[in-house]
């Protein structure tokens, strides 16, 4: 016959087996709904909480080694603060008064600088002045035009249409006046004295042109 438990016992196991009931595993947090599927959405949300993870690491070591940093830095200080000390203890110690007028005293050399005036600059004359400004305007030259040739050119055709015209509008009038010249009188005779005005007219032309 088996023997019967105690309550004490059974006390100790309800205890075990309800410890594990009040310390539940905490949950992590979630980005976005838990039922999205996979997909774009569902990537961007598991890359924001990667991000975020990362962030959090990033910041609780920050705080780790500021923390570490803080607590180093007293120590640091008075370590600084006691080699500060130390050359004024020495200084004060010193029995010898110190001699003001000895780091007063300049170098002879550099006290005769500045005892020497100083030197006077001769001023130039301003007819030079004014010879090498005229002369600055004589060197210089006109800047040719850009566009100078293009303008010769058009001045020059220019010149060659109206001699052109010129000579259009002497022959026609030189013809005009040979037709009027060669129209018979009353009496069907011919007007060579006319014909020879206008014929002479027309050589001092040609002569004069050449």
């Amino acid at each position: 016959m088996s023997t019967k438990r105690s309550r004490a016992t059974d006390d100790a196991v309800d205890a075990k087996t309800a410890a594990p009931e009040t310390h539940k595993r905490r949950k992590g947090f979630t980005v976005g709904p838990e039922n999205l599927p996979d997909g774009t959405y569902r990537r961007k949300a598991q890359k924001i909480k990667r991000d975020l993870i990362q962030k959090a690491k990033v910041k609780k070591a920050y705080a780790k080694i500021k923390a570490a940093e803080e607590a180093s830095a007293p120590a640091v200080r008075s370590l600084y603060y006691d080699n500060e000390e130390a050359p004024a203890t020495v200084t004060t110690n010193n029995d010898e008064p110190a001699d003001p007028s000895a780091s007063l005293e300049l170098h002879p050399d550099r006290q005769a600088m500045l005892d020497a005036p100083e030197p006077s600059i001769p001023e130039k004359p301003k007819i030079n002045q004014e010879n090498n400004r005229d002369r600055s305007r004589q060197k210089r030259r006109p800047k040719p035009s850009a566009f100078q040739k293009e303008m010769d050119i058009a001045e020059k055709r220019r010149k060659e249409q109206e001699a052109r015209q010129k000579e259009r509008d002497l022959k026609a009038k030189e013809r005009q006046a040979m037709t009027k010249a060669r129209r018979p009188d009353q009496f069907g005779k011919r007007r060579l004295g006319r014909e020879s005005t206008v014929l002479l007219s027309k050589i001092q032309r040609t002569l004069g042109s050449q």
